[in-house]
């Protein structure tokens, strides 16, 4: 019954079940009682990760919270590390219920399973994990001929510019207009066309920053 426990307490069990549910199986979450004698478990959910069940002690670090000066003005405490009793390694945080004079009456604590976060983490690193060539003037192979078609000099200027060309500048929009340019872009046949749909900038507004540049080109020279 949720009227022995603390009334600061009591409404936070709904919300164990709650956060169960929604942060899923590799999440225990344990509401503690400290108001009593004797600290309780008020709620727990997904209490197979540790191996805990409602009648089950607090651990020794709870304790040292209870009664450590260092701990005595702290709110929460996020991504500890702690060990479930079979080994398992996991990631906890802890919130401090504290009633109006500042008395410790409370935790809820969040206890994450990291065996599955690290066996991504490890298969990440190997799956993306490359060994550069060696040989003298070939870095990396590259499929699909040179990039000399539009798409593979988009591609290029889209690499140069650091983000899609639709997201340019005025400024930074003519800077890539000349890298095209000078990769021959233009030269190629609907290639204003192709970069209007890239650019989302209508044709005569291409034109006319081509025009400009090659005139700035021109009278440079």
């Amino acid at each position: 019954m949720s009227e022995k426990y603390h009334p600061l307490v009591a409404p936070l069990i709904p919300l164990v079940r709650m956060l169960g549910a929604a942060l899923g199986p590799d999440y225990e979450i344990v509401l503690h009682d400290l108001s009593g004698k004797e600290p309780l478990i008020a709620a727990i959910a997904n209490e197979r990760l540790s191996g805990r069940d409602g009648a089950a002690p607090l651990t020794d670090f709870g304790r040292f919270l209870m009664s450590s000066a260092e701990a005595a003005d702290l709110d929460f405490l996020a991504n500890y590390p702690s060990e479930a009793k079979n080994g398992r390694q996991m990631r906890s945080s802890v919130a401090m219920l504290r009633d109006e004079d500042g008395k410790l009456v409370g935790f809820l604590c969040l206890n994450y399973d990291m065996t599955k976060a690290k066996l991504l983490g490890e298969m990440s690193s190997f799956l993306t994990a490359v060994t550069p060539l060696s040989f003298e003037g070939v870095k990396m192979e590259k499929f699909g001929g040179d990039g000399g078609d539009e798409a593979g000099m988009i591609a290029r200027a889209s690499r140069k510019m650091g983000c899609p060309l639709e997201f340019l500048s005025s400024d930074e929009r003519k800077e890539c207009i000349r890298y095209l340019d000078s990769l021959g872009f233009f030269k190629l046949k609907g290639s204003i066309d192709y970069l209007a749909k890239e650019m989302k900038k209508s044709r005569f507004t291409l034109y006319a920053d081509l025009r400009a540049e090659r005139k700035k080109k021109g009278t440079q020279r």
